[in-house]
């Protein structure tokens, strides 16, 4: 096997095993108006745990790594949140298709995606 071949597959296991539980998402979502906040990442540690205040809650980052959208999924009317570097100009009762890396979370009935989001018009 070629040496190069084999250096990207290292790398990409390597970045697979930084992704702990988080799985391809996709949905078809539409934008009911919720509000639109920009997002503060967790700090975390040099071995990739997020860091605790004094409380037990976790710290955020002085810095906004992009925008949380907020959306219902067609069909099942889970909230599906996304976090995406730049703010887009969703438009009200508007079917969007939405992919990428983050969680489901059954308790909580909604799906959270913060990682190679992509958000298109879904028609």
């Amino acid at each position: 096997m070629d040496q190069n071949l084999i250096s990207k597959l290292s790398a990409v296991a390597e970045q697979e095993k930084k992704r702990s539980s988080k799985q391809i998402l996709s949905a078809i979502v539409i934008y009911l108006g919720a509000d639109i906040t920009q997002h503060f990442p967790k700090v975390k540690d040099a071995s990739g745990k997020a860091v605790k205040d004094d409380k037990g809650n976790d710290l955020r980052s002085e810095t906004s790594d992009g925008w949380t959208f907020t959306f219902s999924e067609v069909g099942t009317s889970k909230v599906v949140k996304i976090v995406y570097p730049k703010k887009l100009d969703v438009k009200m009762m508007t079917a969007y298709q939405v992919s990428g890396f983050g969680y489901s979370i059954a308790s909580g009935n909604m799906l959270y995606i913060d990682e190679g989001v992509k958000v298109t018009l879904y028609q």
